[in-house]
C-alpha cells in the first residue's frame, strides 16, 4: 500500500510539472487588428515575451517595426489581403534585430530611400522570413551582417534591389520571386557560404543574380530571364558553384565572370543571350556540362587563362566560341571514364560543336580532328554527339 500511494503521488507531481512546462514552452498568443483595441503591431511586440506569438489580421499598419524579442509574427489574410506594414517613406518597414524570429504572411511597403532602408531588414541570426510580399522599397529584403537565416517563398518586386545579402553567411534564399526590380533581383556583397536555390530572378533592369566579392556560395536551379544586362554576374568572386540554372533572353550576358577565379559553372541551360557564358580577366574556372544554344556567342573569352572548358554543348550559336588574348584548355585535363554506345572508355573529353564533321574511326565518340576555337586554341577531343550521350563513370 505504501508503495502504491507513493507512486501515485509521483505520477501526479510529474503530470503537474509537465503541464507547467507546456505552458512555458508555447507562450501567449496576441491578436492585432485595426478593429481591436490592440491595433498597433509595435506596441504588441513591446508587451510580448520571448516565445510568444502575434497574429496580425488584414489591414493597414503605418508603422516601423523593430522586432527585439524572439517571437513569431504571422500575417493573416482575413479577406482583405495580407496585412500591410507601411513605412511611410522613412526607414525600414521591419527590422529584425534579435535571433530566432519567424516573420511570415505580411506585405511591407514604402521604405525610406537611404542605403539599406528595406521592406524587411535582418541583422541577426537563425530567423525565418517567408510568404511575404515586399514591394516599393529601396531594398526589398536585406540580410546585413547576419547568419543562418532562411528566406523562402517571398514575392519581392518593384524595389531597387530585391533580396540583398551583405557580409552574411550560411543563409538560404529559396523559392523566392525577385522580379521587376530597378537594379537587381538578388545581390550578394562580401557574402560567403550561402545557398541561392530555386528562385526566379527575371525582368530586372540590370541583372538577375549578382555576386560581388563573394566566395563559396552555391547558386543552383534558379531562373534568370529578360534581365537588361546579365542573367548571373560574378564580380571579383571566387570559388562559387553556379549549377543547373536556366538563363535565357538576357540582353547581353547569360552568365558573366568578371575578374572571378576558380568558380565551377556546370550543367546550366543558357540560351538566346548575346553571350552565353562570358569570361573576362577570369582564371582557373571550370565550365562543364552546360547547354549553350542560340546565343550570338556561345562562350566569349577575353584576357582569361587556365580555364577548363569541356563536355559543353555548343549548338546553333552564331559563333560557338570566341577567344581573345587567352590560353585555356578546351577539353578535360584529366582522363575521364565514360561509356558510349554501351562500351566503356577512358579519354580526355572536349565539347560538342554543332557543325563539326570530323570522323570517329575508333567509335569512342570523339572526333580525330581538332576543333579550332581561335588561332592556336583548339579542342583536341571534340564530342561527336551532345554530352548527354556520354555516361560518366564514378
Amino acid at each position: 500500500m505504501f508503495r502504491s500511494g507513493f507512486y501515485s503521488r509521483v505520477l501526479v507531481i510529474s503530470a503537474i510539472v509537465l503541464i507547467l512546462s507546456w505552458g512555458l514552452t508555447f507562450g501567449a498568443t496576441y491578436v492585432v487588428s485595426p478593429e481591436y483595441d490592440d491595433k498597433f503591431i509595435q506596441s504588441t511586440i513591446n508587451r510580448a515575451s520571448d516565445g510568444d506569438r502575434i497574429v496580425v489580421k488584414s489591414g493597414q499598419y503605418p508603422e516601423n517595426l523593430n522586432v527585439t524579442k524572439k517571437i513569431t509574427l504571422i500575417g493573416l489574410d482575413t479577406g482583405n489581403g495580407k496585412p500591410v506594414v507601411d513605412a511611410g517613406d522613412f526607414g525600414s518597414a521591419v527590422i529584425i534585430s534579435v535571433d530566432g524570429v519567424v516573420f511570415e504572411g505580411f506585405e511591407t511597403v514604402n521604405s525610406g530611400r537611404l542605403w539599406k532602408d528595406a521592406g524587411i531588414k535582418v541583422t541577426s541570426k537563425n530567423n525565418v522570413v517567408r510568404n511575404n510580399n515586399v514591394t516599393g522599397n529601396e531594398y526589398g529584403i536585406v540580410l546585413d551582417s547576419s547568419a543562418n537565416n532562411n528566406v523562402a517563398n517571398n514575392f519581392v518586386s518593384q524595389n531597387d534591389v530585391g533580396i540583398s545579402l551583405y557580409s552574411s553567411e550560411k543563409c538560404a534564399i529559396v523559392d523566392n520571386s525577385a522580379c521587376n526590380n530597378t537594379f537587381g533581383g538578388i545581390l550578394l556583397s562580401k557574402a560567403n557560404n550561402n545557398t541561392i536555390r530555386n528562385n526566379n530572378a527575371s525582368l530586372n533592369q540590370w541583372a538577375g543574380i549578382i555576386l560581388g566579392e563573394c566566395s563559396n556560395n552555391t547558386i543552383t536551379n534558379n531562373i534568370a530571364r529578360y534581365n537588361e544586362n546579365e542573367g548571373i554576374w560574378l564580380l571579383r568572386s571566387n570559388a562559387n558553384t553556379i549549377r543547373g540554372n536556366r538563363v535565357r533572353y538576357n540582353y547581353i550576358f547569360g552568365i558573366r565572370l568578371f575578374y572571378s577565379n576558380r568558380n565551377a559553372v556546370t550543367s546550366n541551360t543558357v540560351r538566346n543571350n548575346l553571350d552565353g557564358i562570358s569570361l573576362e580577366n577570369s582564371n582557373g574556372n571550370i565550365l562543364a556540362g552546360n547547354n549553350l544554344s542560340i546565343n550570338d556567342y556561345g562562350i566569349y573569352v577575353d584576357n582569361s587563362f587556365i580555364n577548363r572548358v569541356y563536355m559543353n554543348n555548343l549548338i546553333e550559336n552564331l559563333n560557338n566560341a570566341h577567344s581573345w588574348n587567352s590560353t585555356n584548355f578546351w577539353n578535360s585535363t584529366e582522363l575521364v571514364s565514360y561509356s558510349y554506345n554501351g562500351v566503356a572508355y577512358k579519354r580526355y573529353l572536349g565539347n560538342y560543336w554543332s557543325g563539326y564533321f570530323g570522323p570517329d574511326p575508333f567509335g569512342d565518340g570523339l572526333g580525330d580532328r581538332p576543333q579550332t576555337v581561335m588561332d592556336n586554341e583548339k579542342d583536341y577531343n571534340p564530342l561527336k554527339k551532345p554530352s548527354e550521350k556520354y555516361t560518366l563513370q564514378a
